[in-house]
């Protein structure tokens, strides 16, 4: 649970930075992926990259000691805009936390997003209606993101 507070914390901090090269939200605003006090490289994968070739929107790769994003412009482009913006924080989620499971970087992803003041209940039900309102995937995303975490108990 303290990793998710670090992320947290990373986020939001970031989120006045506006750096260059960062992600570019909907509205023209901008965030870095900050792990481990560095900045998450990321970029627009070429076409025949495995990303693009499988239609995917967003990919965490390894980079040395850390982790790149890479981007399939096209799908992210295609997205609603709480969706694109969203899948940010899900993708930064997998090289912070890290994490190949989908529903821990969905959980990771969502509480930053909410500590980064970009989401709220009315992103959230459109986030909902793109997964669809039966979809377990989303509810334990919320439910996860929901969930309220104890400190850590001092040693």
């Amino acid at each position: 649970m303290r990793v998710y507070r670090v992320v947290i914390v990373c986020v939001v901090a970031l989120a006045a930075s506006g750096a260059a090269g960062a992600f570019t939200f909907t509205d023209g605003t901008t965030m870095r992926c900050i792990v481990k006090d560095r900045p998450v490289e990321e970029y627009f994968a070429p076409p025949d990259h495995p990303l693009v070739v499988r239609n995917h929107t967003g990919i965490v790769e390894p980079n040395g000691q850390g982790y790149r994003i890479a981007w399939n412009a096209s799908n992210l482009n295609s997205l609603p805009p709480d969706v694109h913006d969203f899948i940010f924080f899900h993708e930064c989620a997998h090289a912070s936390v890290p994490t190949r499971d989908e529903l821990v970087a969905n959980c990771v992803g969502l509480k930053a997003m909410r500590a980064a003041g970009r989401a709220g209940f009315a992103v959230e039900a459109r986030l909902l209606a793109f997964y669809g309102p039966g979809s377990a995937y989303w509810r334990k995303t919320v439910e996860c993101a929901d969930a309220v975490t104890s400190p850590p108990a001092p040693r």
